[in-house]
Parts: structure tokens; C-alpha cells; sequence
């Protein structure tokens, strides 16, 4: 799910999923916006809104990539920053089950994933 505007040489080792509804799309764009000038410059790439679930994420997100030498800070300006928004954090080991489930630390509640998606 790389985004077509990350740079091809991005050390993508972390993703952040940060889930929203309609409900919550104005503070996800607010923290979406917010993202973007605080880690602007700083090796993390922040994507797009995705207005609609896509793969195992059934509903709108947004990610927030990053080496794991921004690990800490990104994480704990996600648990400053999430209001009422869930995140899942995971790392890229190629393993996208694995990632998304063994892996994966939630800031908030969890949301359901579909998780049939990883089945061959």
C-alpha cells in the first residue's frame, strides 16, 4: 500500500494507521495537516487521506511512515496528538498478517481489520 508519492528510496520500516469516520474526518485532517508540518523534512512521510477503507482497513485512514529511528517520536507525538482517533502501529517485516496482528500496538480502541485480505 506505498503510497505513488513517497521517494522510491524512503526507509518505509514503520507504518501508522490513523482511522477516522465521518464523524472525526475534521480532526483527521487537522492531524493530518498537523503531521505534515512537524514531521516535515524530518524522514517521515506522512500520506494522504484515503476517503474509503482499502485492503484489510475497513475504514478512511491515513499513514504515517517511518524509519525505526523515528520510532519514539512518532509514536508519542501519535499519543499526544490522536484525540479520540484509534492507531495501529506496526512494523514492515514482509509479513502483512503477521504485522497486522502479532505486531501490532493500538493507541486507542482496535478496529476490526480484514484480515481475509492477507490469505493466499
Amino acid at each position: 500500500m506505498n503510497s505513488k508519492l513517497m521517494p522510491a528510496d524512503f526507509p518505509r520500516e514503520f507504518d501508522a494507521h490513523i482511522y477516522f469516520d465521518e464523524s472525526s474526518r475534521a480532526f483527521a485532517e487537522s492531524m493530518h495537516e498537523k503531521a505534515l508540518r512537524d514531521f516535515g523534512g524530518d524522514n517521515v512521510f506522512t500520506g494522504m487521506l484515503s476517503p474509503h477503507g482499502i485492503g484489510p482497513h475497513p475504514i478512511p485512514m491515513f499513514e504515517i511512515n517511518f524509519p525505526k529511528e523515528k520510532f519514539t517520536d512518532v509514536v508519542l507525538w501519535l499519543m499526544k496528538e490522536r484525540g479520540n482517533l484509534s492507531v495501529l502501529v506496526h512494523e514492515l517485516t514482509g509479513d502483512d498478517l503477521y504485522d497486522h496482528t502479532q505486531a501490532a500496538m493500538w493507541l486507542g480502541p482496535q478496529v476490526p481489520l480484514k484480515y481475509d485480505v492477507f490469505k493466499k
